[in-house]
């Protein structure tokens, strides 16, 4: 009888959601209840992406990952290309050696 019962309801899992930026691959973990940040914490470049050819709005992709059955680790990042016009975004990070930033490399 249990069995049955358990049929009818839907399965239950967890899914925890990250954020990448593009311009420095920094990952930021988000917690239910608060609003997406529209800023990288780590460099300050913002999250949501629009192309300059096509003036749409840049969808974000993701990946998932599930490391036990009931659970998904989902990470969201910004592409390197519209998703519309196929034109090549900008990532935030050109001209971070101008603005007094280097790269140790």
């Amino acid at each position: 009888m249990a069995k049955e019962k358990d049929k009818d309801q839907p399965p239950k899992y967890k899914i925890n959601i990250d954020l990448q930026c593009g311009a420095c691959a920094a990952i930021m973990h988000t917690h239910e209840g608060q609003p997406l940040p529209k800023f990288c914490a780590g460099c300050g470049a913002g999250m949501q992406k629009f192309c300059f050819k096509c003036h749409k709005k840049v969808e974000m992709f993701f990946e998932e990952w599930w490391p036990e059955d009931d659970e998904c680790q989902r990470t969201y990042t910004t592409p390197r290309r519209c998703t519309n016009c196929n034109a090549v975004l900008e990532t935030g990070a050109e001209g971070r050696d101008t603005l007094g930033g280097h790269d140790p490399e």
